[in-house]
């Protein structure tokens, strides 16, 4: 609130003028100075001993402070005193709403035929682990993943499987070895990896990584996603010295395509020849020559399989090999991709 103006362009106070008083008008304190000012008392030797100090405070033989009531008095100085404003009430909180969580949104990703992520907040991720020459390790897995499992999966193996459920913990074990990679069920076991990948894919579940690789049962981590129906997996695999490749039942534009095509990048360093729906190809290592790195063998297998529209999705590590699993393991290499229509 202002007053009207006075000379000089200023404007003239609508309160009284303030008393007059031993201090400057403009430096006029609540409280006349010194009075805050604590004298401290003169410096003495304490011993060490504080067990039997007395313990009030040597404050209160000061100078007394004044009273909080004597702050809060205003200063003489003629002003009205004017009431404060009402606070307001605070508004009452209302409930927050709800809105769409995590889980709904992934829960309505895949298609209505039953998929794996029916209730994905359960499972988001589901564990594979491949363990010994017989055993297969899922995590997390839900009723419907294991109804699946066990109508597409255990179905193909002939030997019997023996399942036990813990939780959601599901340990299978197959009879009969099938992750030595041997004996005259191997094209069967390579067969119901390939339908398990396919199975997850279909379902909403993609693979993404690879734990625990120092050990000797690494951990697959499938992941949630939108279900894949179109992808076709094959499996492929190398000698123990990377200097063959071993391609398992390939598409058939790969199995026409994959040799030709590795020629031209390797002219006059590799062999290809088929046997039983499988792709052979290996380096040639002549006399006095080191051949084609292994590395660099596999970086071309990989630029082919890429120009063929596949990709590398994943290695699985199987069982030792030889008498007495005392041989090498054998990875095998998971091939991922769209088969062109008309193929």
């Amino acid at each position: 609130m202002m007053g009207q103006a006075g000379p000089g362009g200023g404007y003239m106070p609508i309160y009284a003028p303030p008393l007059a008083t031993s201090y400057p008008a403009a430096q006029t304190p609540f409280i006349p100075p010194g009075v805050m000012i604590e004298t401290p008392p003169p410096a003495q030797s304490q011993p060490l001993n504080t067990k039997n100090r007395p313990k009030h405070s040597r404050r209160a033989a000061a100078t007394p402070l004044p009273l909080k009531s004597a702050l809060k008095k205003p200063a003489a100085t003629g002003a009205a005193i004017v009431p404060a404003a009402p606070v307001p009430y605070a508004e009452p909180v209302q409930p927050r709403r709800r809105t769409n969580s995590k889980a709904d949104k992934y829960a309505t990703i895949a298609p209505p035929n039953e998929p794996f992520n029916k209730r994905a907040e359960e499972s988001y991720h589901m564990f594979v682990t491949f363990k010994g020459d017989s055993e297969l390790l899922l995590e997390n897995t839900l009723d419907q993943a294991r109804k699946d499992i066990e109508r597409e999966i255990f179905n193909l193996w002939p030997h019997g499987v023996d399942a036990q459920i813990r939780g959601s913990t599901w340990s299978i074990r197959f009879r009969n070895a099938p992750w030595n990679m041997n004996g005259p069920d191997v094209q069967i076991a390579w067969r119901l990896i390939v339908q398990l990948f396919t199975l997850f894919s279909q379902r909403g579940f993609s693979f993404i990584t690879t734990t625990k690789c120092t050990t000797m049962q690494p951990r697959l981590i499938f992941q949630i996603t939108p279900a894949d129906t179109s992808s076709t997996f094959f499996l492929a695999y190398f000698s123990r010295g990377g200097r063959r490749v071993s391609l398992i039942t390939p598409p058939h534009h790969i199995a026409v395509a994959f040799g030709p095509q590795l020629r031209a990048l390797l002219p006059n360093q590799i062999e290809v020849t088929e046997d039983k729906g499988m792709v052979l190809v290996e380096t040639r290592r002549e006399m006095g020559a080191s051949g084609v790195k292994p590395s660099h063998f596999l970086m071309q297998i990989l630029k082919v399989m890429c120009e063929l529209g596949f990709y590398l999705n994943a290695t699985v590590p199987m069982a030792r090999g030889g008498p007495l699993g005392m041989g090498a393991r054998r990875e095998l290499y998971v091939f991922k991709g769209v088969v062109p229509t008309g193929q």
